[in-house]
C-alpha cells in the first residue's frame, strides 16, 4: 500500500492507509459482526433469549433492567480482550506494510521545578508530575478509523482501558 500512491500528499496517503487497514480489521471481524446481526434479528422477531443462535461466539444481551430477566433486550454485545483486538489491528497493519510497533514513541513529561524561599535554583525533589508513557498516535488513529467503520454498520464500540473492547449492537 505504501508504494502505490507516490504523487499524493503524505496526509492523504496516511488517511488512505488507515482506511485500508480499518477495512481489513472489519473484514477480519466479519464472523463476529454477522453473529451479532443474526442474534439481533432473532430478538427483533421475538425469539426467546435461550433460543438465539450465537454462531459459536459468546454474545451478551443487554436488558432494559439487568435484574429482571423478563425485561426487554435492548442490545447484543460482544467483548474482545484488548490484547486480541490490538493484535488484530497489528496484523492488518502488517499486511499493509505498516509496523505499528515502530510508530510507538516514548514520551516523558518532566515535573515543574520547585522554587522555595531563598533558593537560587529549582529542584525536583518531590518528582510529582514525572510521567513516562509509550504513545502510539497511529494506533489511536487506526482505532478511531475502525470505530467509524463499525459505526457505519450500526455498531458502537467502547474500550475499557487494559481490559476489553466492547462491541454493541442496539436492537431495532
Amino acid at each position: 500500500m505504501r508504494g502505490q500512491d507516490v504523487g499524493i500528499a503524505p496526509e492523504e496517503r496516511h488517511r488512505k492507509e488507515l482506511q485500508h487497514i480499518s477495512r481489513l480489521v472489519v473484514q477480519d471481524m466479519e464472523g463476529i459482526l454477522k453473529a451479532m446481526n443474526k442474534a439481533a434479528d432473532q430478538i427483533s422477531l421475538g425469539r426467546a433469549a435461550e433460543e438465539i443462535d450465537d454462531s459459536g461466539y459468546q454474545l451478551y444481551l443487554a436488558r432494559k433492567d439487568a435484574q429482571d430477566k423478563s425485561s426487554r433486550i435492548e442490545a447484543v454485545l460482544f467483548a474482545l480482550d484488548h490484547e486480541e483486538f490490538y493484535s488484530r489491528l497489528e496484523a492488518a497493519a502488517a499486511i499493509s506494510g505498516l509496523c505499528l510497533e515502530q510508530e510507538t514513541r516514548l514520551e516523558v513529561a518532566l515535573p515543574e521545578a520547585e522554587f522555595e524561599e531563598n533558593m537560587i535554583t529549582g529542584g525536583f525533589e518531590k518528582y510529582k508530575g514525572l510521567v513516562v508513557e509509550h504513545n502510539n498516535h497511529c494506533l489511536e488513529e487506526l482505532m478511531v478509523a475502525v470505530c467509524c467503520r463499525l459505526r457505519e454498520k450500526g455498531f458502537a464500540v467502547a474500550c475499557v482501558p487494559d481490559e476489553d473492547v466492547i462491541f454493541y449492537l442496539p436492537i431495532a
